[in-house]
């Protein structure tokens, strides 16, 4: 099933300090492959902007956030993934969501220094 239709998440706004907040609702992705998430970050006083996906089997269920993996000396340690953005800059974040149910996108300050001042604007395409 493929929907090449843009759907807003998020009109421009200002970005929190270091709470992740959620983009918009949750998005049902439940009979399509990919999700991509359009963004549009413009830079304020920040150093960044972290984006972090959070993946759901059941609509306002436990949120699993997409891990990346480190290994030192032996050791796997797992943490949550962040797409960080320091720039102004529009990015396209592409995921593989064949077999989850739901999607939910956060977004907080990449540090605690500066105000706040940064928005984000973002949209969605299922394929």
């Amino acid at each position: 099933m493929a929907s090449n239709k843009v759907k807003v998440l998020q009109a421009a706004t200002t970005i929190a300090k270091t709470t992740e907040t959620v983009i918009g609702a949750e998005i049902d992705t439940g009979h399509y492959d990919f999700i991509s998430l359009l963004v549009s970050y413009t830079k304020g006083d920040e150093t960044g902007l972290n984006i972090y996906p959070y993946f759901l089997y059941a609509t306002a269920g436990t949120e699993y956030p997409l891990v990346e993996w480190a290994t030192a000396a032996g050791v796997y340690t797992a943490t949550a993934q962040k797409f960080q953005m320091t720039a102004t800059a529009k990015r396209a974040i592409t995921l593989d969501v064949r077999g989850v149910a739901f999607v939910k996108f956060y977004q907080g300050g990449s540090n605690n220094d500066g105000t706040p001042t940064g928005t984000l604007a973002a949209a969605y395409i299922l394929k």
